[in-house]
């Protein structure tokens, strides 16, 4: 089945089957089934199902027994409807580990999926002193500002506010040309070896709302972070928006043993 266009109901019966014989309940074995077609790939991402008539008409069932099954789906995240549409397969949350340093490009590609960006401003801006200090200029330095919409498949995905120091040669059509900031500026010569990130949870504002095609107070994710060379010197300072509903970070703890031998966890 190819991503964007419409499953036909031939097409989803092949990937969902019912039991009326079992005790487990009708809609849950139609959302168990849609779950696992869309994990194992059979439903992919912006795939128009077919409508709840349809779909009841075919198994069997109740309109309502599969309305309750994909309104269980939607909860979850993996599908999503469009007023006058229809239900479509959602996008998969991407999980970001929180101890591994990778672009946005490299980690779209390794999801299998095509990175892609809209330049919203490319150019010199005067840095303020919040840009300056992370970047270890003087506040009022020029310095460049890449200012991009982030799409995974064509779906916006994120926004990057990005602040380079001036002096590092860099152009719109170099970018346009690599895509990624990084693989530009590792090309460049410069190594980009750690970072420091923070992470907090915003609403959209309207500009954020209708470049990620979503209402304004819409759930977002705002993550900060400078990156450093390997002379620990700040290359990139990025504010960069994402859409909650499809990220996720994840981080690995470990406990940490006291002095004395005990284990001191504070919650």
């Amino acid at each position: 089945m190819t991503a964007g266009k419409v499953v036909e109901v031939r097409e989803l019966l092949r990937v969902v089957s019912i039991n009326k014989n079992s005790f487990v309940p009708l809609y849950r074995q139609i959302a168990d089934s849609i779950r696992v077609a869309i994990a194992r790939g059979d439903l992919k991402p912006k795939q128009l199902l077919p409508s709840e008539e349809e779909i009841a008409e075919a198994l069997g069932v109740a309109k309502m027994t599969v309305r309750q099954a994909l309104l269980e789906l939607k909860r979850e995240g993996l599908l999503y409807r469009r007023q006058g549409l229809g239900t479509f397969v959602a996008f998969p949350k991407f999980e970001h580990s929180l101890s591994t340093l990778v672009s946005f490009s490299e980690d779209i590609r390794s999801r299998g999926m095509c990175p892609g960006s809209r330049i919203l401003f490319f150019g010199k801006v005067f840095s303020d002193a919040v840009i300056a200090s992370h970047l270890g200029v003087r506040e009022g330095e020029p310095v460049t500002r890449i200012h991009r919409l982030r799409l995974a498949d064509d779906q916006p995905v994120g926004i990057h506010d990005a602040y380079l120091p001036s002096d590092i040669p860099i152009s719109r059509e170099e970018l346009e040309k690599k895509e990624s900031l990084y693989a530009l500026l590792q090309e460049k010569g410069f190594q980009l070896v750690e970072a420091e990130e923070t992470i907090e949870a915003i609403t959209a504002n309207s500009f954020q709302a209708e470049l990620l095609g979503l209402g304004v107070g819409a759930p977002l994710l705002k993550v900060v972070r400078t990156v450093f060379s390997n002379e620990h010197r700040p290359i990139e300072h990025v504010i960069a928006i994402y859409r909650s509903d499809l990220y996720r970070y994840c981080i690995r703890l470990k406990r940490r043993s006291s002095v004395g031998g005990g284990e001191n966890v504070v919650f």
